[in-house]
């Protein structure tokens, strides 16, 4: 039934929305004149060996994500990323499953729409269906049919702004969603709906829906068979080794009241366990879930069975067929009684990911139904959710073998898996583009972002920006380009990360002064965990006159997130950065010895530790970050590769947290700038900034923007700094600037132009004064769609 949850929406949308607060501070400094015609960001457009070792495809992103059977009508949901904007991705099948025909929202719900939105979940019953989904808010959408769909106007008192959605099941009365607050603690909230419209919500504790000891828990999957409903999540206790623990509930009147279900045998103490796919046959209630199966000697997690009889009330490990296990990490994917077979999925991660579908009436006789050709080999394929049309099961999910990800549909029918072909406009749409920075390399201008997830650089040609896709784009590893600096000989280096199928690396590219880009390799880029689930990401880079920093964070892959960093004299070698103090090695089955040995990079609260920004000053350097328990710090080095000092900033009065997002240097005084809160979920926050004349010991601080704005970047001018940022809350926010001479005071500067402001979505994110000019990056995203431009700007006096 319900999937897993494997979300796969472009995370570069999340950019613009990241802290997309605040409003415009004291005074106003106007232009004198109308600026240039803004010039927008080209896509590649001639052939690179980075596209021929990875075709690009249509540049595009689409997946599907669930599906859900009414009568004779199935209908599959997801997202459809295009030109910036994100919405749900509906489509139908009348014909079980063998042809399918885009749906869409009415005009209506278009303009409600935010600009990052995807369905994750979807239920069919007798009011119609229902989906779920999330964006920069929870959101829910109903059709009564399956062809066309309505986006839900919820009371905010049902779906609070501190709620999220999980799972949706119809029921014997309607509809259930099982889902949770983070207010008061991570706990279940449950909703019910009994024609899908209509919403009645209860916290989850008052029904019965709580842990059995202290901790974070989730409510992932929910199926109903009669009054009978089952909930399916995970407990992850206080403690600093993996606690993941499963925890079932059941009710017996229809969702009224909840019990929580007993789990017997190892199961329930000697397992750490994740995910589950809950179903309901053969009069009886099962899920898979991740454990120790039948590959036990080889320690790889394997899906294994596990069953709650009639009603959900007790469970117990009900098999570890071998089909469900590999020597690689078999995550379970879905599992449906389609006539007198199991049919289960599972996810196999080895260098790709791949799916197995394991089919038999029984446990012990499940054989393999997969498709080779679709399902295994060549890029990643995710499958997602999976419904029983009688004897038959279809199947949903995504691949990225053009390069893109894309919508996938299978269907097993008469003893055998296939791919279903979809219609070209379910995958079709215009590329979306993001810029990170803007810089001077020399005499040439220089841009770095990416292209539908692309990894880009951009060199200003007259009138137009040239893009060129970087190297090192490969199968199965999603990279992203997060900052990037230049030299005054004309070199640009960019940093990033690379997400591999299991751990990650730090990205490193080096633009040299031909303009030819290539993709620095090190040991040190990728050292940092013993465990294949760890490794280091890079989040900003600084080049000075005794060398080049990269800085950000790094996971030792058992649940500790330290501050990272690496220093090379020229590019060419590379070293880790230390911190200070440098802790004793403990005892080689000991945690600890994967961690980080310098004390002032580890982590002192339960969060993560990082560094975000980092800044040279002379020979020296100085990062800014978190310390891991919500403080804004700073560290110092004399050299780039030993921080040998870590100083905590101060937090204005009234102010529950900040971080820090960016530093900047007028004469000898340093400036940090980041964003606050004034309480846990604060929408409303806006940017503050931190001065120092002792080169970083001693910090004074000031809101710059009492509410609602974020500052994305600070550009050196003749007579100051330009903060280039946006004002607004969620997804309405117009672009935004503000002047100081000092660091600590002001003012708002006008942003010319139509695309700096109106419905949906603008910004500036990154600056560079440019023939007396400020030439600044910006980004609009209306409903309909939008990009990143390049646009001048008058600088403040």
């Amino acid at each position: 039934m319900k999937r897993l949850g494997l979300r796969v929406i472009t995370t570069c949308l999340l950019i613009g929305l990241a802290g997309c607060t605040s409003s415009a501070g004291s005074g106003q400094i106007t232009a004198d004149r109308p600026v240039a015609k803004p010039i927008d960001f080209n896509e590649p457009t001639t052939p690179q060996a980075a596209e021929k070792a990875h075709p690009v495809g249509d540049r595009t992103e689409q997946a599907l994500q669930a599906v859900a059977a009414r009568g004779g009508r199935i209908v599959a949901v997801g997202f459809d990323e295009s030109a910036n904007v994100s919405r749900a991705l509906f489509i139908s099948s009348d014909d079980a499953g063998r042809t399918w025909t885009r749906r869409q929202l009415d005009k209506d719900s278009l303009e409600r729409s935010q600009t990052f939105e995807g369905a994750t979940d979807i239920a069919g019953g007798p009011a119609g269906f229902v989906a779920i989904g999330d964006g920069p808010s929870t959101v829910l959408w109903h059709s009564s049919d399956g062809t066309t769909w309505q986006r839900l106007t919820v009371d905010p008192k049902t779906l609070r702004k501190t709620d999220y959605l999980r799972a949706i099941a119809a029921t014997a009365t309607g509809f259930a969603i099982v889902g949770g607050s983070t207010v008061g603690g991570n706990h279940l909230v449950y909703w019910q709906s009994t024609d899908g419209v209509t919403w009645r919500r209860t916290e989850g504790p008052a029904i019965g829906l709580k842990q059995t000891v202290p901790g974070e828990v989730a409510g992932d999957q929910i199926v109903a068979a009669g009054k009978t409903v089952v909930i399916a999540g995970n407990l992850s206790t206080p403690g600093g080794k993996q606690t993941d623990r499963l925890q079932y509930w059941y009710s017996t009147d229809g969702g009224r009241h909840f019990r929580t279900a007993a789990v017997r045998g190892e199961i329930a103490t000697d397992y750490s366990v994740y995910n589950n796919a809950l179903a309901v046959g053969d009069g009886k209630f099962v899920a898979l879930v991740q454990g120790t199966g039948f590959d036990e000697e080889n320690n790889s997690w394997d899906a294994v069975v596990v069953e709650g009889g009639p009603s959900g009330a007790s469970w117990h490990v009900a098999a570890t067929p071998w089909m469900l296990g590999t020597a690689f990490q078999d995550i379970p994917g879905t599992l449906v009684k389609a006539g007198k077979d199991w049919v289960a999925t599972t996810q196999v991660t080895s260098t790709t990911v791949d799916t197995t579908v394991a089919v038999g009436p029984t446990w012990a006789q499940l054989a393999d139904g997969t498709d080779t050709d679709s399902q295994r080999g060549r890029g990643t394929q995710l499958l997602a959710d999976s419904v029983a049309i009688g004897n038959d099961v279809v199947m949903v999910g995504s691949n990225d073998r053009t390069g893109s990800t894309e919508p996938a549909v299978w269907r097993y029918a008469e003893a055998r898996v296939s791919s279903i072909a979809l219609p070209a406009e379910l995958s079709g749409g215009r590329p979306s583009s993001y810029v990170r920075n803007i810089l001077r390399a020399g005499n040439e201008l220089v841009a770095v972002g990416d292209v539908s997830g692309a990894p880009t650089g951009w060199t200003r040609t007259g009138s137009t920006w040239q893009a060129t896709t970087l190297p090192g784009r490969k199968d199965a590893i999603s990279t992203s380009v997060l900052n990037a600096a230049a030299t005054a000989d004309g070199r640009v280096v960019a940093v990033g990360e690379r997400n591999l199928p299991i751990g990650r690396r730090a990205a490193v590219w080096i633009r040299g002064s031909n303009g030819q880009w290539t993709d620095a390799d090190s040991p040190v880029l990728g050292v940092g965990a013993r465990s294949p689930y760890g490794g280091p990401s890079a989040a900003a880079v600084a080049l000075g006159p005794s060398g080049w920093v990269v800085v950000g964070q790094r996971q030792d892959g058992t649940g500790h997130v330290d501050a990272w960093s690496a220093y090379s004299k020229d590019g060419k070698a590379w070293i880790e950065g230390v911190g200070g103090k440098v802790l004793p090695a403990k005892a080689a089955s000991d945690d600890e010895t994967r961690r980080t040995a310098g004390q002032n990079l580890r982590t002192v609260g339960t969060g993560e530790a990082g560094m975000t920004t980092v800044l040279a000053v002379g020979s020296r350097f100085v990062a800014g970050g978190d310390r891991g328990d919500g403080t804004p710090a700073v560290w110092l080095s004399p050299n780039g590769s030993d921080w040998k000092t870590v100083v905590n900033l101060p937090l204005a009065k009234g102010v529950h947290s900040a971080n820090v997002f960016g530093l900047g240097r007028l004469g000898n005084t340093l400036i940090a700038f980041g964003d606050y809160q004034r309480q846990d979920d604060d929408s409303d926050g806006g940017w503050v900034t931190w001065t120092s004349k002792d080169g970083g010991l001693r910090w004074t601080n000031q809101i710059a923007a009492p509410t609602k704005a974020f500052a994305a970047e600070l550009v050196p001018v003749s007579d100051g700094l330009v903060a280039l940022g946006n004002t607004g809350t969620d997804d309405d926010t117009e672009a935004a600037a503000w002047f100081s001479r000092d660091g600590r005071t002001w003012k708002a500067v006008p942003v010319p132009g139509e695309r700096a402001k109106g419905r949906g979505r603008q910004g500036l994110v990154s600056g560079v004064v440019n023939q007396g000019k400020l030439l600044a990056v910006g980004f609009d995203v209306p409903p309909a769609g939008g990009g990143y431009y390049a646009q001048e700007m008058d600088i403040p006096k």
